[in-house]
């Protein structure tokens, strides 16, 4: 599912693209305002992304510092053989004054670059990895930073957005992109959000203008990505119109396989909360058993996304 996450990205206009965000695809809801342009790290008070526990410290705690040596090197081996062999890494640690992390882009694109190995690793191995190699780089102090950011921008990616855009219909556009730049701010801070997302954000609101002032036609490439209001027989014969009747068949046979995807998820995400709801079922009982209900649905890749996902 993560190539077909890669595909659709790369299908839609590149102002969508722009503010929606490769990874707008995860969920989840917290946050608190703006924060001053260099932060204090240690009173945001972060807890990793797994299930929102603090992560044991290594130096007391030989089980998980062996775990967290353990997802380190899974993740260099994913980077060294996996999907980002022979590639660089994009980005950097961000900008630093005095010891004071302070916000950039280009932290963003770091992560953003990490995050394209979902289904090789997963968010909780990442942040092992950045953590040693920030400490390595620069320091534990260092590194402690970049991870608060990594968890607000986690919890970012797992938010569940009410306004979904229609590539097909730029009358959704606005709504969804207010909601995300609200959003942005509260779980990311103002001079953050502004950091990661305000050039988007700008360009987009921008290209908004001028659809509504008919200065730019409709955007051949909206065909590519099914919307879900969409009449698919329709869709489809305007497919076959424009790009021939083999790319038509493929695109529908991906559409719907990402409807299955959708799905399962969903169908996953209620057993899910069914579970957590149980009060006959202790705190661990309630873990095992979602455990058990995403593997009898996912495998293999497919189940480290979901969980990823669905916040396990």
């Amino acid at each position: 599912m993560l190539a077909r996450h890669r595909w659709r990205y790369g299908a839609v206009p590149l102002a969508l693209a722009l503010v929606w965000g490769a990874y707008g695809w995860l969920t989840s809801e917290d946050g608190r305002g703006p924060q001053a342009t260099a932060p204090v790290f240690t009173d945001w008070n972060f807890s990793p992304y797994a299930r929102g526990e603090p992560l044991p410290s290594v130096q007391h705690n030989a089980d998980a510092a062996r775990a967290a040596d353990a997802a380190r090197a899974h993740v260099q081996t994913v980077l060294e053989r996996g999907s980002l062999r022979e590639s660089e890494l994009d980005g950097d640690w961000g900008r630093w004054v005095e010891g004071q992390l302070q916000p950039s882009r280009t932290l963003r694109q770091r992560f953003d670059y990490l995050l394209t190995s979902l289904g090789e690793a997963d968010p909780a191995q990442l942040r092992h990895w950045i953590e040693q190699e920030v400490t390595a780089q620069k320091s534990a102090a260092a590194a402690r930073q970049v991870l608060a950011v990594w968890d607000r921008y986690i919890a970012l990616q797992q938010h569940r957005f009410r306004h979904a855009p229609n590539v097909a219909d730029p009358s959704t556009w606005a709504a969804a992109l207010a909601e995300r730049s609200q959003v942005r701010q509260q779980l990311l801070g103002r001079d953050w959000a502004q950091a990661f997302y305000a050039d988007e954000e700008a360009a987009f609101a921008q290209h908004i203008e001028q659809r509504q002032q008919g200065r730019i036609e409709a955007d051949p490439s909206a065909l590519l990505v099914a919307s879900p209001h969409a009449n698919t027989d329709q869709l489809h014969a305007q497919r076959v119109q424009q790009l021939g009747a083999d790319a038509a068949e493929r695109l529908r046979a991906e559409d719907q396989a990402w409807a299955d995807w959708e799905r399962r998820l969903e169908a996953a995400r209620a057993s899910l909360q069914k579970i957590a709801a149980a009060p006959e079922l202790s705190a661990e009982q309630k873990r095992e058993a979602q455990s058990r209900e995403l593997a009898s649905t996912f495998t293999g890749g497919e189940l480290v996304r979901a969980r990823a996902l669905l916040g396990l």
